[in-house]
């Protein structure tokens, strides 16, 4: 999965705009909030200016001014660092008014540890600095941090509550892999827990339908085999030769249905497991040859030296009901198999195909078709399909006038 496909990403990169956003918000609040302070500290300022300001001597009187809130910063250091912050005189181009015309001085308040601090610079003379009763409060400076705080707590909860997704999805992944052993409860409250909670429901249900339909197969089975083996037993002890050979031949093919239909029932349950090695394709049509439902001198061989990795019995199976419908289908009950470099084909000459081939790899698709022979089990093809599926090959069906051509990539 690409990482810009991740529900994560996108919840990470939604976060971070709400950061910035909080962050660009709380920012241009506090300023405001800060300048509104800083004005009424100045309005404060201006008014005991006026108020102490003696207009026949020109002088300013500091008592009258510290019992109107404004008390004299003696100590060199915050002067300093008050002045420092101050850009009033040298970068605001505020045009005074007429009190500070009159008295010839100019005011601005300064924002400084915790405090609002007057600046006040009269012509010719040096800056003096007011502290005033004004403080800075220390609500909006701790809020832009909470607020972010809150923002990065949230991004964390909801990244938690998403992990677990991750876990239920190798999970998943190991219950379609046939896993059932696998737990999904969840002690969460939210969604995903419920989903949890939910799918381990479902894998429950289904393992024990699995355990029942595999114990239904086991007892069918041994109770189909049972006078399979008993009628072998009997055939053995038979002294009519060509008795014994028609009941053996029975017996084969009864055995053999019943493998059949086992396998057409693992294939519907995906269970089916491959155990893929490197073969001579030869041997492996030679054991297909072994297992044939008919004479081996029906088939006509043209094969070339070539490998293929492949489960060998399965797709030795695959190629057996290829040859097995081969004939049954055939007008003169004879299929030729052949290869090239890549591809295996089997072709014979008979009617061609009632539907497209990839219909019979539908389970059950010819059942309620009317067959135009009874001479197969109408599965022949699904299993094929299905076990080249397996393998990744893909069957090509052709028509070349009036012969079938089965055609299987290998490589």
């Amino acid at each position: 999965m690409k990482w810009y496909h991740s529900i994560i990403t996108k919840i990470s990169l939604i976060f971070l705009l709400a950061i910035f956003g909080v962050i660009a918000i709380l920012y241009i609040f506090i300023n405001n909030q800060m300048q509104k302070d800083l004005d009424n500290a100045e309005q404060l300022a201006r008014y005991a200016l006026h108020s102490s300001y003696d207009e026949f001597n020109r002088k300013i009187n500091f008592k009258n001014l510290k019992n109107l809130g404004l008390r004299l910063v003696k100590d060199k250091d915050i002067r300093k660092k008050v002045l420092a912050k101050n850009l009033f005189f040298k970068t605001h181009k505020r045009v005074p008014n007429m009190m500070q015309r009159m008295m010839g001085v100019n005011a601005k308040a300064v924002a400084y540890d915790k405090s609002i601090y007057i600046v006040v610079k009269r012509r010719n003379s040096k800056a003096m600095v007011f502290a005033t009763s004004f403080k800075k409060e220390m609500f909006p400076s701790i809020f832009p941090i909470l607020s972010v705080l809150f923002v990065i707590l949230l991004y964390i909860a909801t990244i938690k509550n998403i992990l677990p997704l991750y876990a239920l999805r190798k999970k998943i992944k190991l219950f379609a892999s046939g896993d059932y052993e696998i737990d999904c409860t969840s002690n969460n409250k939210d969604e995903i827990g419920i989903l949890a909670n939910e799918f381990n429901v479902a894998v429950i249900k289904i393992k024990n339908l699995r355990d029942s339909r595999q114990l239904f197969l086991r007892n069918i089975m041994h109770e189909l085999k049972t006078p399979i083996a008993k009628g072998r037993f009997a055939t053995e002890i038979t002294q009519d030769m060509d008795l014994k050979k028609a009941l053996q031949s029975i017996f084969n093919r009864q055995e053999y249905l019943i493998e059949e239909f086992a396998r057409i029932e693992k294939l519907n349950a995906n269970e089916l497991k491959l155990d893929k090695k490197e073969y001579l394709l030869e041997d492996v049509i030679d054991f297909s040859l072994d297992i044939l439902n008919h004479d081996k001198s029906q088939v006509i061989k043209h094969i070339t030296k070539a490998k293929l990795t492949v489960d060998f019995e399965l797709f030795g199976t695959a190629l057996k009901n290829l040859l097995d419908n081969g004939i049954n289908y055939s007008f003169d009950s004879k299929v030729k198999i052949s290869n090239t470099s890549d591809e295996i084909i089997i072709e014979n000459r008979g009617d061609k195909l009632e539907f497209p081939i990839e219909n019979y790899a539908k389970p059950y698709f010819l059942k309620g078709q009317k067959q135009k022979s009874s001479r197969g089990l109408g599965f022949g093809i699904y299993i094929v399909l299905n076990i080249l599926k397996l393998h990744d090959m893909p069957i090509v069906y052709k028509r070349d006038n009036d012969i079938n051509l089965f055609i299987i990539k290998y490589i």
